[in-house]
């Protein structure tokens, strides 16, 4: 029912816009009416089947009449029979709807399945971190599911590029796009212990103009809270600056210097002890990672799989 309904809002809004589709449904609504008719035996009984009036059935079997340039049925008191034209339009009109019923059949099952291929875009790190550790348990549940899983840090148009859904870090300036938020937390400065054990440990931002700083992408404009509610800039310098998040990672484990950046994407580090939090009361807000896709209607439940599993295993 709620597929026959997005339907019709679909047709209903390609009619407006293209006359040969409307002349298209306005036969196929003919058809139904006329083999509904035959099958009753009455116009009141196709009305009753149709959930209209029998006026309605009437006037849109005798409009079918007209523009055939044939008799369909010969009417009686009591009862409907059709010509011999009828007949032979009848057998060809239930082939029709019956294709018409098959093919709608067998999208709303291929929606309703898991079974196809999944394509998706996620930033390196995150694929690394958090989604290829945890397809395993992924694949056990969904067994039927292909990936086909493209790594990139650039922003990409899911629709121009045919992916289904991608994980995208920050804001949206495409409104458009259905998000849904997987994690967010704050920015995290952090070294290896073995770092900190040779160069001390920072105890203000402006202390961090002293160290062997790592930074990315983004530069070395490092922000900080500075209290009680404003916010500083530092401009901070090092001897590495890497361009890959995963790298950037590796070589603050390593112990080459001291790391800003997102909550999840030291969080493992950080629990097993690789890497050590410093300055978290000058900690501010990151920014936030979602999952991302084109449409909320009717999101094939492959894709929902996907999406739902990037929640549960982002979820902390």
């Amino acid at each position: 029912m709620r597929l026959h309904s997005e339907i019709t809002i679909v047709r209903n809004s390609f009619v407006q816009q293209c006359p040969e589709w409307s002349d298209l449904m306005n036969k196929f609504s003919a058809f139904q009416t006329f083999v509904a008719a035959a099958e009753q035996g009455s116009f009141s009984g196709a009305a009753r089947k149709l959930r209209t009036t029998a006026s309605t059935v009437t006037k849109t079997v005798s409009r079918l009449e007209d523009e055939l340039g044939v008799r369909l049925f010969n009417r009686t008191t009591r009862r409907l029979a059709l010509t011999d034209h009828g007949q032979v339009l009848l057998e060809r009109a239930k082939n029709i709807l019956n294709e018409v019923d098959e093919a709608e059949n067998l999208l709303r099952n291929t929606s309703a399945s898991t079974r196809g291929t999944v394509r998706l875009v996620v930033p390196n790190l995150f694929g690394r971190l958090y989604l290829i550790p945890a397809l395993d348990e992924f694949y056990r549940r969904h067994k039927d599911v292909t990936l086909q899983v493209h790594f990139s840090d650039r922003p990409v148009d899911l629709i121009e590029s045919g992916f289904d859904l991608g994980v995208h870090t920050g804001d949206l300036s495409d409104s458009s796009i259905i998000r849904r938020k997987l994690t967010q937390g704050p920015l995290v400065t952090a070294a290896a212990p073995s770092y900190l054990a040779a160069h001390g440990r920072p105890q203000t931002p402006d202390e961090l103009l002293n160290h062997n700083c790592l930074y990315g992408r983004f530069g070395g404009k490092w922000l900080f809270r500075k209290p009680p509610s404003g916010r500083q800039t530092i401009h901070v310098s090092g001897n590495l600056a890497v361009y890959n998040g995963d790298v950037l990672r590796e070589a603050a484990v390593r112990g080459l210097g001291i790391v800003h950046s997102t909550w999840w994407a030291v969080r493992k580090d950080l629990l097993a002890g690789n890497l050590e939090e410093i300055l978290p009361e000058y900690a501010i807000e990151g920014s936030p990672v979602s999952v991302i896709f084109p449409s909320r209607r009717l999101v094939p439940a492959r894709v929902r799989a996907v999406i739902d599993y990037l929640v549960e295993i982002t979820e902390l």
